[in-house]
């Protein structure tokens, strides 16, 4: 694993990444390798928590916004005046605009506003030791803090040591907007680690600059986190959480005995929460992760094993049936799965068209938690396994964690000269590729036939008739989380991951083959969430 950067070593929370070495450069970007595209997508910054629990340990007001909140009002006025109230949409009809404004980014939660984008408030309590008291600094429940712009301004300047000043894969100064595609969630704090990101990965931008367009989609069409409208994923995700806390039953009790042995905790602990009938675990991450994020003081007995285990067990609660179930994590992220293909597909035509400079080379996606928990359950799934399960060290995405999934191209490395036993299940390509069962899929849908009619010699390159298997050689696929490299269970087969790198960088077909049961369209997972 590459050394952790120093910049995560001033904050223990925040996730870490390599330190751009001249030795980490060589190893992992060695001359004959050429980066094509990268997607990053990555969890906002430090925040407050949600909504002011368990009040008897943390700050009635958290007073950790003073650059933020002057910073947010200019925010606002930019979004007012770049998004309007009342838009016209393609289909003739009158946009919402007016409606997922307002809930996106009017209002903080103390106007009593329901459904305000910074959480609502479920105790007003205040306990003794607490001295705080509302300031020009206080934040809003769910607010994006200064530590979390520092966060997040830091993995933008991360990016641009690395693509810009060490690979010059991305220009030093943005000429067109072409380069970068720009995604976030209808959230204030998803928005706003975006804007800080692109600070770091381009500081001080000319007022001559191109004008940066950023996609946001409603909630109800939103592919960046799961959606607890679908009927068929609430079912399997209680279904199968609820087996998974039994199965750890022991270890949940002695947790919670645990914690109510802290005498700060035992009284909400005590009349609130049970085991099973919410989730404890994570209701105590969302408070105690801000407080060791900003320094705040936690209780007597709340140790670091026992923040370690609490983090552990809120994994349980939430993302280990992903990682047990395919047609779950598919529900809960497959749009975006079926998304990021189509974006490789698009890169590999761009670069075989020498079009590469109306492509974007850059795509960043501000989400959340649950945007890159389900995504790594996508990228570990083991097909071979009896009873596939989460690994035991599974932990909970760090603020400001982030995943990169590099599109590579060597033409110059000998190509594996072992062919993966699963190409041998390809479907006829005449076949319908929606008819085909989720689980016999070798690439998700939306790779085309004509990615394979492609002549891929070393010498005279270009489209042909015929599909050539081989067509796709050149290419290759790495995933990164944080500051380590994922080894996905289909990319260490023979013959799918590069023949001196190893089985972290992945054939292209080895990509599409560890994805393909996971990419789903729109219709099919509309045809699951009704699925009785």
């Amino acid at each position: 694993m590459p050394e952790a950067s120093s910049a995560s070593e001033s904050n223990p929370t925040r996730a870490p990444l390599p330190a751009l070495t001249p030795e980490f450069i060589a190893k992992h970007y060695p001359d004959q390798l050429r980066v094509v595209h990268v997607d990053l997508l990555h969890r906002h910054g430090e925040r407050t928590p949600v909504a002011h629990r368990i009040p008897e340990i943390s700050p009635r007001h958290w007073n950790f916004c003073a650059a933020g909140n002057r910073l947010h009002q200019d925010f606002l006025r930019a979004v007012d005046h770049s998004t309007g109230s009342a838009a016209a949409t393609p289909d003739g009809g009158a946009d919402r605009g007016g409606q997922w404004q307002n809930f996106i980014f009017k209002k903080d939660a103390r106007s009593g506003s329901s459904g305000a984008v910074f959480g609502v408030t479920s105790a007003e309590a205040q306990h003794a030791s607490d001295a705080s008291q509302p300031t020009d600094a206080t934040c809003g429940f769910g607010q994006l803090t200064d530590t979390g712009r520092h966060s997040m301004a830091a993995l933008g300047a991360h990016m641009r040591a690395l693509y810009v000043d060490a690979l010059r894969f991305l220009p030093d100064t943005l000429q067109t907007s072409s380069t970068l595609y720009l995604r976030t969630t209808s959230y204030t704090r998803t928005f706003e680690s975006l804007q800080h990101t692109l600070g770091g990965l381009y500081p001080d931008l000319p007022s001559a600059s191109p004008l940066l367009r950023v996609h946001v989609r409603p909630s109800d069409r939103d592919n960046l986190f799961p959606d607890f409208s679908c009927k068929g994923m609430v079912r399997q995700f209680i279904k199968l959480n609820a087996q998974n806390l039994e199965r750890r039953g022991d270890d949940y009790q002695r947790l919670y005995q645990d914690m109510l042995a802290v005498p700060s905790l035992r009284a909400f602990f005590g009349t609130e929460f049970k085991p099973g009938k919410a989730r404890v675990a994570i209701s105590v991450m969302d408070v105690v992760a801000p407080m060791r994020a900003h320094g705040v003081a936690l209780p007597d007995g709340v140790s670091d094993d026992l923040i370690a285990r609490v983090t552990r067990m809120a994994a349980v609660e939430y993302l280990q049936s992903a990682w047990q179930s395919p047609a779950l994590a598919r529900m809960q992220i497959g749009r975006l799965v079926h998304e990021l293909a189509g974006n490789v597909v698009d890169a590999v035509q761009a670069d075989r068209a020498v079009a590469a400079a109306s492509q974007a080379r850059l795509s960043i996606y501000s989400g959340h938690d649950t945007t890159l928990a389900p995504l790594l359950a996508v990228f570990g799934h083991d097909a071979a396994q009896p009873v596939p399960d989460a690994p035991a060290d599974l932990a909970w995405p760090a603020f400001a964690a982030s995943m990169r999934i590099e599109l590579l191209k060597d033409t110059a490395s000998p190509h594996p000269t072992v062919q993966p036993a699963w190409e041998q299940d390809a479907a006829h390509p005449s076949a319908d590729p929606l008819s085909v069962p989720f689980d016999k899929r070798i690439r998700p849908t939306n790779v085309p036939q004509s990615l394979y009619q492609w002549s891929s010699g070393r010498g005279r390159l270009g489209p042909t008739g015929a599909v050539n298997p081989r067509a796709t050689r050149d290419y290759y696929v790495r995933v990164w989380y944080n500051d380590r490299t994922l080894r996905l269970p289909t990319c260490r087969d023979p013959g799918a991951h590069h023949s001196q790198l190893g089985p972290s960088v992945c054939t292209l077909d080895g990509f599409f083959k560890q994805i393909a049961r996971f990419a789903a369209t729109e219709k099919e997972t509309r045809g699951e969430c009704l699925a009785v």
